[in-house]
């Protein structure tokens, strides 16, 4: 039976990579998925990801057009009241609600910045820069339909859960999609990278625009939150809340955590201290059990 269950993986696996293996993709959230479902934890540690204190907030946000001052198109807003405050006071170009004890977030991944992936007609293309050695990839930005199903009470085991794979395994506050430390199938990072826009975003063969390393329209070698990880733990930027470049788990890229959003304590992703296409936004790993992306 046991010898069964394996092969059956292996096809699976080999089934997600083949569907996606062309030049220049990205693999499927299926691959993560995959691994993750593989881990059967023997301890857990819950973690509340909630304010004490939510009475300077806002009941809800009802389709609010952002223009956040980059430039860029506008995007609508929508966050439900039972949302904690954090997501009220951070998140842009997304609609979440909460049903049970998941938030569900949804977001057409379009990004409200400049790209020099938008065409030059749509009046939102800003030029790479080529005499750095970047240059575009093939790819356009396309607007998506993603909706992830995050827990409001991470969950750390005592598994390894892998993000193999190299698709959505979070979402930034400005509704665009976070890729794992991995290039596309093929490629190495240290060539993929120099596909990056002035913001550090690229988009795939389907135009599904991602952040791998630090995007600079959010946080720039600062605390900025980032935005949260498919396991519903939050992300900040390089340092924390004292100024200071935390340690971090180097499968993780996490540590524990008091940020002013999570006054009882948390762990927290953030940016790899280095610079370029060493700046990774997690590492090969999740820290807790990761949600579902559709």
């Amino acid at each position: 039976m046991l010898r069964l269950r394996s092969l059956l993986l292996t096809v699976v696996a080999a089934f997600v990579w083949n569907c996606d293996s062309s030049g220049g993709t990205d693999l499927s959230s299926a691959a993560v998925l995959l691994a993750a479902s593989q881990c059967t934890p023997t301890t857990t540690t819950t973690m509340p990801t909630t304010l004490t204190d939510n009475s300077s907030c806002p009941a809800a946000v009802y389709d609010a057009t952002d223009d956040l001052g980059f430039n860029g198109p506008t995007c609508v807003t929508s966050i439900a009241a039972e949302a904690p405050c954090w997501m009220k006071t951070n998140f842009h170009c997304v609609t979440v609600t909460v049903s049970g004890s998941n938030y569900v977030i949804t977001t057409n991944d379009k990004p409200p910045h400049k790209s020099s992936y938008y065409s030059v007609a749509s009046g939102y293309n800003e030029a790479i820069d080529s005499a750095g050695g970047f240059h575009t990839n093939p790819n356009t930005i396309i607007s998506q339909n993603i909706t992830m199903t995050i827990p409001t009470t991470p969950t750390v085991t005592d598994c390894t859960q892998s993000n193999a794979g190299t698709d959505s395994v979070g979402i930034t506050t400005l509704g665009v999609v976070i890729f794992n430390n991995q290039a596309a199938p093929g490629d190495s990072f240290s060539t993929e990278y120099y596909t990056m826009d002035p913001a550090q975003g690229h988009p795939q063969n389907t135009g599904k625009y991602h952040y791998h390393t630090e995007p600079y329209k959010i946080t720039n070698d600062d605390s900025n939150m980032v935005g949260l990880m498919l396991d519903g733990f939050p992300i900040y930027g390089k340092k924390n809340q004292s100024g200071s470049y935390p340690t971090l788990d180097s499968t993780t890229h996490s540590t524990s955590c008091t940020p002013t959003e999570f006054p009882d304590g948390t762990y927290c992703y953030h940016v790899e201290n280095n610079t370029g296409l060493n700046g990774y936004i997690i590492g090969s790993y999740f820290k807790g059990t990761p949600g579902s992306v559709d």
